[in-house]
């Protein structure tokens, strides 16, 4: 197995919703009448729900949250099994300049056994790891 190191800071993520967010109200603003959505919108809609709940991103992108449902279980579908795919198995966090100390750690395992500790040293300004951790039971499933 390989590791992977990403540095992931969570105002990128939410940047990405906003991107998505500009490019639905850009197209409903130059569509010459009601009609179906694009492909590549829909795509882009799926793909912030591997990060996001349906629910948060159909609200966010007002789109059907049952369409949108449909459309995340047939991608999950055809996705790689859990193993095959990338081994995500270290995120580094970029947390940037001085933060006060302290310190948690979290451990989970899996139904699946997969596993992860997070160690927090340090005030968490610009992430969630409530967010993380959802990212983690979804990829167990």
């Amino acid at each position: 197995m390989r590791d992977t190191v990403a540095n992931i800071t969570l105002p990128t993520v939410r940047r990405s919703v906003e991107v998505v967010r500009n490019q639905f109200e850009t197209w409903r603003k130059e569509r010459p009448c009601r009609g179906r959505i694009p492909e590549a919108l829909w795509q882009a809609g799926v793909g912030l729900c591997w990060e996001h709940s349906i629910c948060e991103v159909s609200r966010t992108l007002r789109l059907n949250y049952y369409g949108l449902k449909n459309r995340v279980t047939r991608a999950r579908e055809r996705s790689p099994a859990v193993g095959q795919g990338p081994d995500f198995r270290f995120v580094r966090l970029n947390l940037g300049g001085a933060i006060a100390a302290s310190e948690c750690l979290v451990e989970m395992e899996a139904p699946n056994g997969a596993r992860m500790r997070m160690s927090f040293k340090g005030g968490a300004r610009d992430f969630d790891p409530v967010e993380i951790s959802r990212v983690f039971w979804r990829q167990g499933k």
